[in-house]
């Protein structure tokens, strides 16, 4: 991939310099066959005449100069039946008009709309058959010249067949005329794409300052295209004097584009300098447009330097993309102001070929190209951005959905809580108070069946009760209750207890629910000592056994105990200890009865399930 983006670069640097050096290496083609017309006469409004050579450049004089300028040129035309003969002249910057033999064909209101400071154009018109003479003939060649800074420019003039003159003429008027409006439509279209990109990212340095330059160099480009047709001669000295502005504009989209910000000084000196050529431009005088079009070339071509050295800066030292895609276009912008300011400078040694113009819309190009990179790299770092959120989102949904299970857990544990703390306060205060009172009479009436009944029912209610309450790893504290409860109804039966528990682990996932199961298959275990021993001695231990279980013995002394078939109570001991995924073991001693309830370490929770 480097090697391929290397090579990319590498091309598009000898792209650039082929397109600077080409059109000093590449010459358009001079008509063959043609008569050369490269001698004049230039007769000024004085009437004192003097011989030129063409291609010839007028420049301007700080005394009034003369609004036309005339070049007499003569030319003798073999004896010929065919008189269907044209006049081509390449490059002519100024409006023009042509006379043959005294006789006016070609007015000045026929010239081309595209003459500017910037703007040449090529003009190819037939000789009036009427006016043409065998042998000499006068030819007059009216300029307009006007108090402009930039020389009035007349190349030679060439003679000849349609044949041997379209091919040439067509050439250069699509290169000076088509092509310039071309890249004048170009630069209009995508500067006001760019303009109007400015309303939706107003607080982008670059695209500020681009809409800046752009609404600064339209308005430049008009005055320098047509800056010498009399339509739009006064707006030109103004267009002039944005030229400073518009080369500071140039090095502030530089700097943005390095993404650095611009500082406000430049700004300042933009205006400062505009204001200060202002003058200049309303002073309609040619010494005056001359200072103006001097200062202004030079801060312009001292602004497009800098304005290249730091986009060079930017894109080798500081290894930026955008700066280094940009540097082709501003280079050429750069290269070719200062032909053309050369150019412009020793006509008519060159022809007045300008250049300057063609860069833009190159430069609007790329720089279209590099504000589509960074809106890919923006598109891309938004469809990462959305995927990071899209997997933050998900995992936060999956933390609700957490949070929101373990709100409806606790909102269920905590209605349970109400409606056990409700039951609880319903069965003490109700049925516990109709058993006491039932013990009550009982005793009074001396109808003990029905008073032994009634604690029994009051232990197992007390029991339920108590149970209500517990809450995890408290199984201890249930059994130590239990053994409250149990040591006084032993006690008034002369019963023995034996009680440790010290060795019991602890015990997780303690519930109501299975809590209730573990006390209701001691107290079965009991009840059966009692009943069937009779028991004169009850221990009960608390121990750790070799598969990790947790085990509560009951051992009483009586006699040994034998399953009867009629009866539930050793059926539901087991299905409690099933449902607390443990089991029950019954030994019979030569003394007595042995029960072993093994649980595990953390009970189930079944607390939805009916305990009976």
């Amino acid at each position: 991939m480097t090697w391929h983006r290397n090579f990319g670069w590498f091309t598009l640097a000898i792209v650039t310099l082929a397109v600077a050096i080409a059109p000093s290496v590449v010459t358009l083609p001079e008509p063959e066959g043609a008569v050369v017309l490269d001698r004049a006469i230039i007769l000024p409004d004085n009437g004192s005449g003097s011989e030129v050579a063409l291609p010839h450049a007028m420049y301007p004089r700080i005394s009034q100069p003369p609004n036309v300028l005339r070049y007499q040129i003569g030319f003798d035309l073999p004896t010929v039946t065919d008189k269907n003969t044209f006049l081509y002249i390449p490059s002519v910057n100024r409006r023009i008009s042509l006379e043959l033999n005294g006789e006016s064909f070609f007015g000045f209101e026929s010239s081309s709309l595209w003459t500017g400071p910037l703007a040449s154009t090529s003009v190819m018109v037939r000789l009036p058959r009427s006016e043409v003479a065998v042998g000499r003939n006068q030819l007059t060649v009216a300029v307009e010249t006007g108090p402009y800074a930039v020389p009035a420019y007349l190349s030679r003039i060439y003679l000849g067949s349609e044949a041997t003159l379209a091919a040439p003429f067509k050439l250069r008027n699509f290169l000076a005329s088509q092509l310039k409006t071309m890249a004048f439509a170009a630069h209009a279209l995508l500067g006001f794409g760019l303009i109007f990109a400015y309303f939706f990212r107003p607080n982008d340095p670059l695209f500020f300052w681009l809409a800046s330059l752009n609404a600064t160099s339209l308005f430049f480009s008009v005055g320098m295209l047509v800056g010498y047709q009399p339509a739009f001669q006064p707006i030109l000295p103004f267009a002039i004097c944005l030229a400073p502005a518009l080369g500071l504009t140039f090095l502030c989209v530089a700097l943005a584009l390095i993404n650095v910000r611009p500082p406000r000084i430049l700004s300042f000196i933009a205006i400062a300098v505009t204001l200060a050529l202002l003058p200049f431009a309303v002073i309609d005088t040619t010494l005056g447009r001359v200072i103006l079009a001097s200062c202004a070339s030079a801060i312009m071509l001292a602004s497009s330097a800098a304005t290249t050295g730091l986009v060079a800066w930017g894109a080798f030292r500081q290894g930026n993309t955008d700066a280094r895609l940009m540097l082709a276009p501003i280079f050429l912008i750069a290269w070719f102001a200062f032909r053309d300011a050369y150019i412009t400078a020793t006509l008519p040694e060159h022809g007045f070929d300008l250049l300057g113009s063609f860069p833009r819309p190159l430069f609007l190009a790329f720089l279209t190209a590099v504000l589509m990179r960074r809106m890919g790299v923006s598109l891309d770092q938004f469809d990462r951005a959305n995927e990071t959120l899209a997997i933050k989102l998900a995992e936060r949904e999956a933390e609700l959905a957490v949070l929101n299970q373990q709100e409806r857990v606790e909102a269920t544990r905590l209605t349970r809580e109400q409606e056990r703390q409700r039951l609880t306060h319903d069965l003490h205060d109700g049925l516990s108070g109709h058993l006491v009172s039932i013990i009550a009479l009982s005793e009074r009436t001396g109808d003990k069946p029905t008073e032994q009944a009634a604690r029994e029912a009051l232990n197992d209610l007390r029991l339920v009760i108590y149970s209500l309450d517990l809450g995890d790893r408290e199984l201890p504290l249930a059994l130590a209750n239990f053994r409250e409860r149990l040591i006084p109804q032993l006690h008034r039966l002369d019963v023995e207890l034996d009680w440790s528990i010290v060795d019991l682990p602890e015990v997780s996932g303690v519930t109501p629910g299975n809590a209730l199961a573990v006390l209701r298959i001691l107290q079965e275990a009991i009840t059966n000592a009692l009943k069937h021993g009779p028991a004169r001695r009850i221990t009960i231990r608390g121990a750790v056994v070799a598969d990790g279980m947790v085990a509560i013995t009951i051992e009483n002394d009586g006699r040994a105990f034998v399953e009867n078939s009629g009866g539930h109570g050793l059926a539901n001991m087991r299905r409690r200890a099933h449902q607390l995924h443990g089991r029950l073991s019954i030994e019979a001693e030569n003394q007595g009865t042995k029960f072993m309830l093994l649980l595990p370490s953390c009970l189930p929770d079944f607390e939805d399930e009916v305990v009976t």
